[in-house]
């Protein structure tokens, strides 16, 4: 709701800024903010819309694969308890993929008992509390029905990293949208408007063997 109130209320700035003389600046803001914002208060409407529609586009993508991902994420630990009989009250992360490594906690646990000794040759006591702090027992414990259960649940879990790892593609594509934007409003958009030059330009050399690029401070 609070989104819906700032975008009305942005786009009434827009409708109002494109009834007025506006200044680069704060239509450059303006796109930073929602992307097209600028080019419509310079008076390029078209070009702003396109803008807009991308931005629109770019965050149905990233909220859809951020749902999925979360979804197949809940429903990976949901199959993790039902065949292993894991604890889903665990929010450590390095539970659910220890599920993914191990067919049981014992594997997990010896392993663990393993790096220990690596880790603190000698030192027993020290082994001893490395072990309990990084190794699961009791109700944190599991143990898979078989191969293809543990192998599902990888399976699972890749995808919702897949979509994940999208999803923050989609991410960078919507702070692209909005550095696009503002260059464009900054030096190109609404440069035609009411006779003016714009700052930025290109042009042949007087022999006409050489290109220019021209900036107006």
């Amino acid at each position: 709701m609070k989104l819906l109130t700032l975008l009305t209320a942005l786009f009434a700035v827009v409708s109002a800024a494109e009834r007025a003389q506006t200044s680069r600046g704060l239509a450059t803001l303006a796109s930073a903010a929602l992307p097209g914002a600028g080019q419509m208060m310079l008076g390029n409407r078209a070009r702003g819309e396109a803008l807009m529609w991308v931005d629109a586009a770019i965050w149905a993508v990233f909220g859809g694969l951020s749902w999925f991902g979360s979804s197949r994420e809940q429903d990976a630990r949901l199959w993790a308890a039902r065949d292993a009989g894991a604890d889903l009250s665990v929010t450590d992360l390095d539970y659910y993929k220890a599920l993914e490594r191990y067919d049981n906690a014992d594997e997990h646990n010896e392993d663990i008992r393993r790096i220990a000794r690596d880790m603190f040759p000698g030192d027993p006591g020290r082994q001893h509390e490395y072990y309990l702090e990084n190794g699961y027992f009791g109700f944190q414990a599991w143990d898979w029905t078989n191969d293809s259960a543990r192998f599902g649940y990888w399976e699972t879990r890749r995808s919702a990293r897949s979509a994940t790892l999208a999803a923050g593609f989609a991410a960078g594509g919507l702070l692209l949208n909005r550095a696009a934007s503002v260059i464009d409003c900054a030096f190109f958009a609404g440069s035609r408007r009411a006779g003016t030059e714009a700052r930025l330009g290109f042009g042949s050399g007087p022999d006409l063997t050489s290109i220019e690029v021209r900036y107006r401070f």
